[in-house]
């Protein structure tokens, strides 16, 4: 650093001293990155962007009208390195009133103070000579909690003359030091930890990992990250990278390269980032812990906690069910397949794999806790629930399952899978897509046909679900709730009919759950009459709403809108998944090919069958009692609505999908369904 420059305040103190009218006592030093160069340092009262403060640690009298202070500063607590480009010198008079006494800066060869890496602390040691003209007067006083300098350490004159015939070498040590494990250590008397001293590596060590994840599967996983590179300050390089070691360990994070397993040493920049580094092997259900520890050419290591991660391998479950395209019975058409053999038809079971849950979210999509299974009107604790509260929303969560439904010969088969990551077996994760490169761990689906409220879309209880209002209306509603809010879409609908046909094996949705509000109403009923009815319920008059995997008229009640499909002018499905940008004309969606040469309508024989196409309507030879026993259409140049409405009998069904609605149409039998997306911040 350059010479101090006493301050305006420094200066009239020192005015005061020769006067004899105070004293002064010096108290601490502060660091600043900011450049003073060409700034009056003398008018200063104080620092711009300090990075650190420490307390004096010495005073000594040099002649009468000088005193040398001495002060230190390490590294413990940074986070990010920087230059010492200003350094102040703080004072208190005879008031106890503290100013900026002096200031010295240097922009040219700036002291570096490196972050910190985990274990190694980098410190330095300042030597202040200022004039005060009347030495006498400067109080000679230390705070005993001052970190000492070098020099003063290196002064302590020790003169050991106990435990003489004991070594070093052992697990026991003396006198706070060890080598053992082939380690050198000294032992932390506030963790009460033998904490290792890094030797053969001096210097900074390099910045952490970034984009650090971990990818489950069986009996393994695998670990993905970006190294930091070399640290590079205003030109300058500050340390040069010189690998990563990734260390496993059993029941606790390393803390240190040598404590656990070294699985690699990568001295390849960014070998892992994209494909990872697979560990095999492993045993499924156990927490295996990760740290990763940059270290430099030099040998400095990066011993930071940040750079820790955990995994737990298990065995995903894939569930199929199959249709027989020959077989009309919609009883008898479906088998189960793959992991799904032995699986139970409308078993509970399928709940444990689907894994919705129905939730109360607050008006910011914060959840405000799980409901009861048996009555949405409460929490799992039994306490009342605010249910009714518009601003509240009561919805279904889903969480993140892979799907795949393909098309061969006379079958279609739909599988789902619990691995989040599957898509190398050909699994989309379309209905948890909210965007390009943002999949969600988690999918909120209203239970409840959705309320317009200050033009906003709400899924709460005790209301009559909103009608009358074009698709683009609804759309503008839902996405006027904030990031991640959307009205149904194709996606998350076929999410939902895959869910139904895993869990009931059945083509006609209204004999394996219940018929739905559908048979002889002239208007939609209120939300809400399922709340005590559990996850699933029905009956068979038409009369009543029906509840399937804890969503309340999936059929029946109110149509409605189906969002990010549409069916351009020679019947080409065209999709996108979401980010708030569906429109009325399939602008910018992805064209899924041909459904159909001619405008069809009727009952389903046949769908679509693929991942990107679902369940549309593809052939419509079917009947009310046969197939998929749900009325579908596909007409050119139209969107989309499902579920079927309060007068809509046999047609309506969790298949039913018209495709024949224009973006001008309003309608009292079509609403619409609140989803949210989980978004990752």
């Amino acid at each position: 650093m350059n010479d101090l420059v006493i301050t305006e305040s420094g200066q009239q103190l020192m005015a005061r001293m020769i006067a004899g009218t105070s004293t002064a006592t010096f108290t601490k030093i502060q660091s600043s990155d900011h450049d003073y160069s060409g700034a009056t340092l003398e008018s200063l009262t104080s620092l711009t962007d300090v990075k650190q403060e420490s307390l004096v640690s010495k005073v000594e009298r040099t002649d009468t009208t000088q005193v040398e202070v001495m002060a230190a500063l390490d590294n413990r607590l940074v986070e990010t390195g920087y230059y010492v480009k200003a350094l102040g010198l703080f004072a208190k008079d005879s008031d106890n009133v503290e100013i900026l006494y002096a200031v010295s800066i240097d922009t040219t060869n700036p002291d570096y103070m490196p972050a910190y890496g985990g274990k190694t602390v980098t410190g330095i040691s300042y030597r202040l000579n200022t004039k005060v003209d009347v030495s006498s007067q400067v109080t000679i006083e230390v705070n005993p909690a001052a970190t000492p300098t070098i020099e003063q350490v290196d002064a302590i004159d020790r003169k050991i003359d106990t435990h003489a015939g004991l070594s070093i070498y052992g697990e026991n040590g003396v006198h706070g030091f060890r080598y053992y494990n082939d380690t050198l250590q000294v032992y932390n008397t506030e963790t009460e930890e033998w904490v290792d001293i890094e030797t053969g590596g001096g210097g900074v060590s390099p910045s952490n990992v970034s984009d650090l994840s971990v990818k489950t599967g069986n009996t393994k996983l695998t670990i993905k990250w970006s190294d930091p590179g070399d640290t590079i300050i205003e030109g300058q390089t500050i340390c040069t990278w010189g690998g990563t070691k990734l260390v496993m360990k059993a029941g606790a994070f390393p803390e240190s390269v040598k404590d656990g397993q070294v699985l690699v040493d990568n001295k390849v920049l960014d070998a892992y980032k994209t494909n990872g580094f697979e560990v095999n092997g492993l045993t499924n259900g156990t927490t295996y812990y990760f740290q990763l520890f940059p270290y430099a050419d030099t040998g400095a290591v990066n011993n930071n906690v940040a750079n820790r991660i955990t995994g737990t391998p298990q065995a995903f479950r894939t569930m199929t069910v199959t249709i027989d395209k020959t077989n009309s019975n919609p009883a008898t058409c479906c088998s189960y397949a793959d992991d799904a053999v032995g699986m139970t038809a409308g078993s509970s079971d399928w709940d444990d794999f689907i894994g919705q849950t129905p939730v109360l979210l607050d008006s910011s999509g914060n959840e405000l806790g799980n409901l009861k299974v048996s009555d949405y009107s409460k929490f799992e604790d039994g306490t009342s629930a605010p249910i009714t509260t518009v601003g509240n929303d009561v919805m279904v969560k889903f969480p993140k399952r892979g799907l795949k439904i393909s098309t061969s010969g006379n079958t279609v088969s739909i599988s789902m899978t619990d691995n989040p990551d599957a898509e190398s077996e050909g699994f989309k994760y379309y209905a948890h897509s909210y965007g390009a490169n943002n999949n969600c761990d988690d999918i909120y689906v209203g239970a409840y046909k959705a309320y317009v409220s200050s033009s906003k879309l709400y899924s709460s209880s005790g209301k009559t679900p909103t009608g009358n209002q074009t698709i683009g209306t609804f759309r503008t509603q839902a996405n006027a709730r904030g990031t991640g809010y959307e009205q149904m879409t194709f996606y998350v609908r076929t999410f939902l009919i895959a869910a139904y046909l895993l869990k009931y094996k059945h083509l006609n949705s209204q004999v394996a759950v219940g018929r739905g509000y559908v048979d002889g109403n002239s208007a939609p009923t209120t939300t809400g009459q399922t709340n005590t009815k559990g996850m699933d319920w029905g009956e068979g008059t038409g009369k009543y709403q029906c509840k399937c995997l804890g969503i309340e008229d999936l059929w029946g009640n109110i149509n409605e809108w189906i969002d990010g499909i549409f069916s351009n002018s020679t019947r080409n499905i065209l999709t996108k998944t979401t980010n708030n940008s569906m429109n009325d004309t399939g602008s910018g969606y992805t064209d899924q090919g041909q459904g159909a040469t001619a405008d069809i309508g009727n009952y389903m024989n046949e769908v679509q069958g693929t991942t990107e196409k679902g369940f549309v309507a593809k052939s419509v030879s079917g009947s009310a009692t046969t197939y998929f026993c749900d009325s579908g259409h596909l007409f050119a140049s139209m969107l989309a609505c499902g579920g079927g409405y309060y007068g809509y009998g046999d047609s309506a069904g969790v298949f039913f999908c018209t495709v024949a609605y224009s973006a001008s149409n309003a309608s009292a039998s079509v609403g619409g369904r609140l989803i949210k997306f989980k978004v990752a911040s």
